[in-house]
């Protein structure tokens, strides 16, 4: 049944557009008429084509025209009617399917839309406008890797097509992949110079970020607090003392943001801001308070001593009042590589399902190292999105300009690749002689991400017994982190410092 045009006012129509539809069917550049001279040309067409239909009612040319006119006034019903009409009439002609998927997506009946795409690509692999509507799905669901998949294929079968870079690149963009989108933006430009909207997104892409630190200087190495690590390193696991801003990366970082170092004959102090962190070289318990007595004596007013234990065998410090503690979280290193225990069931269904759909874990290096700052970028984005705080930005900056030159801390790293793009990183760091830091762990809020990256990071260890997670954070965080630390509570860590 052919399906007859619905009632609309010419003020309507004209809003639509006055787009002509050429004898061959293919949409032409927007002529400005009248509105009334618009809706005229359309109502002539209209009859030209019904005129055509009362000879040949299979006619799919004149189906397709008609179903292109109903576009136009807005009728997206009416122009659906047509189209299917067009391809029964012709159901092995590409041409009518494309309309067809076309008009479904206009509806929002994207499965349907989907469905004829896929069937299209089976025969024509290369079909741009399919791979086209994919792209178009794909990106109002949300699936903007997908979406750039499907892009990005369309412009390897046609790339001299400059608005199928600029989808993809619209797409890299999204995903916070901005040297990618930069050098698509670039091969528009150096193709067409004057193109005003690549010039544009150009211009509005943001600049890499950059810690503004100065780089590791290998000389740092040769500074006692990392010659002696081993030695100071022993005495934080006699003590009980195992903070999370004791492994190496974090006083690395340390240095770059411009701590001094002065080594005494008990300790090791490291001054920076306000805080002042103490490396002990001596491992019993009253030698220990003696230093801490001694050295929270000779701070300025307000200004912070540790991190120190806020507690031991249920016996205060007394070396001064405790400030800022807060509980880290820990866990054995052997659960979690090897993801014992009925209370990580779910993180390993997760992780199954993750490897299922294609993931993988490859070292972070230059191949990889543009993806991994796009991952950085999202996790960020995302958290000041929540209102959470960014205040370890400059750091994680730091740590991946520096990567390549971190090794002998026992930095380790990693990311997940998932449809060619990293959805996480992590990176660790040795902490003490036997524990291991986990430092960083980003990506994206997907199912297994977390649990995966957690897993692999916890194999790169494989001489440490323990891994510190650092602070617990918010209360999902914190749940994730004390399913890990089942059983490994009896390492649990309440860290502090003392202010003078």
């Amino acid at each position: 049944m052919i399906p007859r045009p619905a009632q609309t006012n010419p003020a309507s129509e004209a809003d639509a557009g006055s787009q002509a539809v050429s004898a061959g069917g293919e949409a032409q550049a927007p002529v400005q008429l009248p509105l009334d001279a618009a809706a005229a040309l359309r109502k002539a067409a209209e009859a030209v084509h019904r005129s055509i239909l009362e000879m040949k009612p299979a006619d799919h040319r004149a189906l397709l025209n008609l179903g292109r006119l109903a576009r136009q006034r807005g009728d997206a019903p009416s122009a659906l009617g047509y189209f299917k009409a067009a391809m029964a009439a012709k159901p092995r002609r590409i041409e009518p399917r494309l309309e067809v998927a076309r008009e479904l997506r206009t509806l929002s009946r994207l499965d349907e839309a989907e469905a004829l795409y896929l069937d299209l690509l089976k025969k024509h692999p290369t079909l741009v406008r399919a791979l086209v509507g994919l792209g178009s799905i794909a990106r109002a669901r949300g699936r903007h890797r997908l979406a750039l998949s499907y892009y990005q294929a369309a412009v390897a079968a046609k790339p001299s097509r400059i608005n199928l870079k600029l989808e993809a690149a619209a797409e890299l963009r999204k995903l916070s992949r901005f040297h990618e989108a930069e050098q698509l933006y670039r091969a528009i430009l150096t193709d067409q110079p004057d193109h005003a909207r690549a010039r544009e997104r150009l211009a509005r892409l943001p600049q890499p970020e950059k810690s503004g630190l100065p780089p590791l200087d290998r000389s740092w190495l040769e500074r006692e607090t990392f010659t002696r690590a081993a030695e100071w390193g022993r005495n934080l696991e006699a003590l009980g003392a195992l903070a999370f801003d004791m492994s190496l990366l974090a006083l690395a970082q340390d240095f770059a943001r411009g701590a001094s170092e002065e080594v005494r004959r008990d300790c090791i102090l490291l001054r920076l801001g306000k805080k002042t962190k103490l490396l002990p070289l001596v491992s019993d318990w009253e030698e220990y308070e003696h230093v801490l007595k001694r050295e929270a004596t000779a701070l300025d007013s307000g200004r912070l001593l540790g991190p120190v234990p806020a507690q031991r065998k249920g016996a205060q410090l007394s070396a001064g009042g405790i400030a800022r503690s807060k509980l880290e979280f820990v866990w054995h290193r052997e659960t979690v590589s090897e993801m014992r225990g009925s209370s990580l069931k779910t993180y390993r269904w997760n992780i199954r399902k993750l490897l299922k759909a294609g993931a993988r874990v490859e070292p972070i290096g230059p191949e990889n190292l543009a993806r991994v700052l796009a991952c950085n970028d999202r996790w960020y984005a995302e958290k000041k999105a929540q209102g959470r705080l960014t205040h370890y930005r400059t750091r994680t900056a730091w740590t991946l300009e520096n990567l390549a030159m971190l090794e002998p801390l026992g930095v380790r790293h990693l990311a997940v690749v998932l449809d060619d793009d990293v959805i996480g990183y992590g990176v660790g760091s040795y902490l003490g002689a036997s524990w291991a830091a986990y430092f960083y762990g980003r990506g994206d809020y997907s199912d297994g991400v977390a649990p995966l990256l957690v897993h692999e990071h916890s194999k790169l260890y494989s001489d440490r017994e323990w891994i510190n997670a650092g602070y617990g954070g918010p209360p999902g965080l914190l749940a994730f982190k004390q399913r890990f630390t089942t059983n490994a509570a009896d390492k649990q860590l309440a860290m502090g410092w003392i202010q003078a």
